[in-house]
């Protein structure tokens, strides 16, 4: 495999790292510039303009050859999210289909001999979604229903039904007021226990990263500690390119504290790494802009 060419001087560093790994996906998979081109929604010329650092690949780009090599996609997301706050080459355009507005991929050009070292596309099938439930029909009460051949109520009995109905619905107005009048003289029991569930719920879903997608931060304390009902980790060791629920927490923890880095997205970056430089300054630690134990804990405090 021919050896690549140097990437050009004004990428920046974030770029570049991009770049690096896109082209060590491709030499992964083993495929030729014109093999990658059939497997995948992008050209030949595409694919040399992206790996050799002429253009900003497209997300889809990105996801497809992750995809083709194995790697995690979230990941290699991150790494483009990165790269295009610095990108300052021309921004990619390249449509992933033909027919759309816009400017559709370049036709692929044949190549004379076929690629020995191609490596087969790896068949992947998705599991069809189960056909969801019809809904069940409402029931019915009985009562709606009518009795043709029932006889006729006795008129005295009327007023007595009446009665007992009134009755009923003051006992419901009672124990709803009850309801108001133990929250309100129990404030410090009810909060509590709201705090508890809140803390609870926290990481409940698997986190996967969204490029310009931004979460909102639930502040609370919990047992002393301050959380942003995000992670409850106490020592996740965190860096540059980490995508996980608890960047999001620490982000969230950040901007509460008044390090501002911009926005709240999960993905470690240049921002959220100076943002904790400054927070173990403060706090007298070792300044590596690295999440760890003792980060933690001046962070929850």
């Amino acid at each position: 495999m021919a050896p690549w060419k140097a990437l050009p001087e004004h990428l920046d560093p974030q770029a570049g790292r991009l770049v690096d790994r896109l082209r060590r996906l491709k030499d992964a998979t083993g495929l030729s510039f014109t093999a990658l081109a059939t497997r995948t929604s992008y050209s030949r010329s595409s694919w040399e303009r992206y790996l050799n650092g002429r253009k900003l690949p497209p997300a889809d780009a990105v996801t497809e050859l992750a995809v083709l090599a194995g790697a995690d996609p979230d990941r290699m997301l991150a790494l483009h999210t990165l790269a295009a706050q610095t990108w300052t080459g021309p921004q990619p355009k390249d449509a992933a289909t033909p027919g759309t507005s816009g400017a559709g991929p370049e036709p692929t050009e044949p190549e004379p001999e076929p690629d020995p070292g191609a490596a087969p596309e790896a068949a992947a099938t998705a599991p069809a979604p189960a056909p969801a439930e019809p809904d069940a029909p409402a029931a019915v009460p009985p009562a709606l229903l009518g009795e043709p051949d029932a006889p006729a109520e006795p008129v005295r009995a009327r007023p007595a039904r009446r009665t007992l109905l009134a009755a009923g619905g003051a006992l419901v107005v009672v124990a709803a007021v009850l309801a108001v009048v133990v929250t309100l003289v129990l404030p410090g029991r009810g909060s509590a226990g709201a705090g508890e569930e809140e803390h609870r719920r926290t990481a409940t879903e698997e986190f996967a990263f969204k490029p310009d997608r931004t979460y909102d931060c639930d502040i609370h304390r919990f047992e002393g500690r301050l959380y942003a009902g995000h992670s409850d980790t106490q020592d996740a060791l965190l860096q540059q390119i980490s995508t996980t629920w608890e960047v999001v927490e620490a982000q969230c923890l950040l901007e509460h504290r008044g390090y501002r880095i911009g926005g709240i997205d999960g993905a470690y970056g240049p921002a959220t790494e100076r943002a904790v430089k400054r927070l173990q300054d403060k706090e007298g630690l070792v300044v590596d802009g690295i999440m760890g134990p003792h980060t933690w804990e001046a962070l929850r405090r």
